[in-house]
C-alpha cells in the first residue's frame, strides 16, 4: 500500500509542476485562474477548443497577360522550290495592241534561284518574251512577232502594312539576253534586240508592279495572319494519360520583329499577348472569336521567350489526405500528457489556412492553428510558414492547455506538411515537349519548344480548395523547312 500511495504522490506531484510550468510559459496573472487551473490539470480533466468558423474572401482571379513569342524560320531552299512550283507558265501578259502597238507575254523558262539578306529579296528568273510589236506603213499597218529569252537580275523589299499586308517594292536591276531577239518575216529571222531592249526599258515599271501583285497574289499574308488570329482561340486538346486538359488562349495583341535573312534563312518572331487558362475535365464552352485582328506593331527585337499564366485547384480532399499520411498516429507531450493524432483537416478563414488536429490521449478533442500557405521553388512545393495557435473563446483553460503543445504541432507542420506539386509539374513539362508543342502545324511547317521553368506567383484560399497561380515558361520555333 505504501508504494501505491508514494506513486499516487509521485503522479499528483508530476501534475502539479505541469500545472505550474504551463501557467509560468502563458504569464497568468490572476491567482485564482492559475490555481483553478493547477487543480484542473492535476486532476486530469477534458478541454474541447471550439472549431474556428470557415470564411472565405470571394477571389475574382483575373489570369495575368501570357506572352508568347514564337521565332519562325523560313528555309530559303524551300521558299525557292514553293515559288518555282507556283510561279510556272505565263509571269506577264498584255494582250492590248490598239493602245501602244504592243502585245507582250513573258514565260517562266526554266527555275529560278533566289537569296534573301536583311528585309531584300534577290533572285533572278530566266523569262521567254514574246512581243508583237505594230508597225505603221502609212495608211495601213503590219504586226510582227518577236520572240527571244532573257535573265533578268531583281529584287524585292519586303515590309509590312498597318493591316498585317505585304508591302513589296520590286525593281529589275538588269538583264542579259540568253537567246537574242529576232523579227521572223517568213523564213527569215531578222535580230532586233536594240529595238526590244527599248521596249523593255519602257515597260519596266509595268513587269516591276507585276511581279508585286504576283507575290501579293501568292503570298496573302494578311489571310494567312487572320487564320492563325483564329486559329489559336479554339480550345487546344493537352490531354494526357489519366489527364483530360484544354488549353484555352484569348489573343488581345500581336506584333513582330522585322524579317531578316542570313545563311540560308529568313527569320522573324510573331508575338500574341494573351489571357490563357486550362479546363480539367470539361472542355471550355465555345465562346464568340475576336476576329478583328490588332493594328500591325513593330518591335525591334523580343526575349523570345514564352510566357503563360495559368489558375489550377488543389482540393482540400487532397491536402487532407497529405497531411493525414504525414501526421496521423504522431505524439506529442511526455508521459501521461501525451497526445497522439487521429487525423488532419484543412480548411480557410479568409486568407489564413486553418489546420485541425484531431487527438485523442491527455486531451480528446482538436487543436486548431493557422498558418500562410507558400511555395517553394527549391522543392516544387507548397508549405505553411507563420503556424500559431490562435483560439477566439472563452474557455482560457483550452487555451492554455493546447498552448503546451503549440511548439511541436507548429514544428511538425512547418517542417513536414509538404504539399509536392513535383509530379503535375513534371507532366505539364512532358505534355508541353511532346504534344503542345512538338507537331507539325501543316505541310512543311513544323513547331517545337517546351515549358522548362514553372513558378507560383499567388495562392488564393477558396471554399473548396487552393487555387494557384502558375507562371510558365519556356521557349517555342516553327520551322518552314
Amino acid at each position: 500500500m505504501k508504494g501505491i500511495r508514494l506513486l499516487l504522490i509521485l503522479i499528483l506531484f508530476s501534475q502539479t509542476i505541469l500545472a505550474k510550468k504551463i501557467v509560468e510559459e502563458v504569464k497568468i496573472e490572476d491567482s485564482q485562474l492559475a490555481a483553478q487551473l493547477t487543480d484542473t490539470l492535476a486532476s486530469d480533466s477534458v478541454f474541447y477548443e471550439e472549431r474556428p468558423e470557415e470564411t472565405y474572401e470571394e477571389v475574382v482571379y483575373t489570369p495575368k497577360q501570357s506572352v508568347l513569342h514564337i521565332p519562325i524560320s523560313i528555309n530559303v531552299s524551300l521558299l525557292e522550290r514553293k515559288l518555282n512550283e507556283n510561279f510556272n507558265g505565263l509571269l506577264y501578259e498584255d494582250d492590248n495592241i490598239e493602245d501602244d502597238s504592243l502585245m507582250i507575254r513573258a514565260w517562266k523558262e526554266n527555275d529560278f534561284k533566289i537569296a534573301y539578306n536583311q528585309n531584300i529579296l534577290n533572285y533572278k528568273i530566266p523569262v521567254k518574251i514574246w512581243i508583237k510589236k505594230r508597225f505603221g506603213l502609212g495608211f495601213t499597218h503590219t504586226d510582227q512577232e518577236i520572240e527571244g529569252t532573257i535573265n533578268m537580275e531583281m529584287q524585292t523589299a519586303i515590309n509590312f502594312s498597318k493591316d498585317w499586308g505585304l508591302i513589296t517594292k520590286t525593281e529589275m536591276l538588269q538583264y542579259n539576253w540568253i537567246k537574242k531577239p529576232v523579227l521572223k518575216l517568213g523564213i527569215i529571222d531578222i535580230p532586233i534586240t536594240s529595238i526590244v531592249d527599248k521596249i523593255l526599258k519602257n515597260n519596266k515599271q509595268l513587269l516591276n508592279e507585276s511581279v508585286d501583285e504576283t507575290v501579293k497574289q501568292y503570298v496573302p499574308l494578311q489571310s494567312y495572319i487572320q487564320e492563325i488570329w483564329e486559329s489559336i482561340q479554339n480550345p487546344i486538346d493537352i490531354s494526357t494519360s489519366g489527364y483530360k486538359a484544354w488549353l484555352k488562349i484569348t489573343p488581345k495583341n500581336l506584333y513582330t520583329t522585322p524579317i531578316v535573312g542570313s545563311q540560308g534563312q529568313i527569320n522573324t518572331t510573331i508575338g500574341v499577348k494573351c489571357l490563357s487558362e486550362i479546363y480539367m475535365d470539361v472542355p471550355p464552352k465555345a465562346g464568340q472569336k475576336e476576329t478583328k485582328m490588332p493594328r500591325f506593331q513593330m518591335y525591334t527585337n523580343t526575349d523570345k521567350q514564352v510566357k503563360v499564366n495559368l489558375l489550377a485547384d488543389v482540393p482540400y480532399t487532397t491536402i487532407d489526405s497529405i497531411a493525414n499520411d504525414i501526421m496521423k498516429n504522431e505524439t506529442f507531450g511526455e508521459g501521461r500528457h501525451t497526445i497522439i493524432v487521429d487525423s488532419m483537416e484543412i480548411f480557410g478563414q479568409k486568407e489564413k489556412m486553418m489546420i485541425g488536429v484531431h487527438v485523442h490521449g491527455f486531451i480528446n478533442g482538436a487543436i486548431y492553428l493557422e498558418g500562410v500557405p507558400y511555395f517553394e521553388q527549391s522543392s516544387t512545393s507548397i508549405r505553411i510558414k507563420e503556424v500559431e495557435y490562435k483560439l477566439k473563446t472563452k474557455n482560457v483553460l483550452a487555451k492554455i492547455v493546447n498552448l503546451f503543445y503549440k511548439k511541436g504541432l507548429k514544428k511538425m507542420i512547418e517542417e513536414k506538411l509538404i504539399i509536392s506539386l513535383k509530379d503535375e509539374i513534371a507532366l505539364i513539362k512532358e505534355s508541353s515537349r511532346n504534344e503542345l508543342f512538338n507537331k507539325e502545324l501543316m505541310e512543311d511547317v513544323y513547331m517545337n519548344g517546351m515549358l522548362n521553368h514553372i513558378t507560383v506567383e499567388d495562392i488564393f484560399l477558396t471554399k473548396n480548395g487552393l487555387k494557384v497561380g502558375i507562371i510558365l515558361s519556356g521557349k517555342i520555333n516553327v520551322r518552314v523547312e
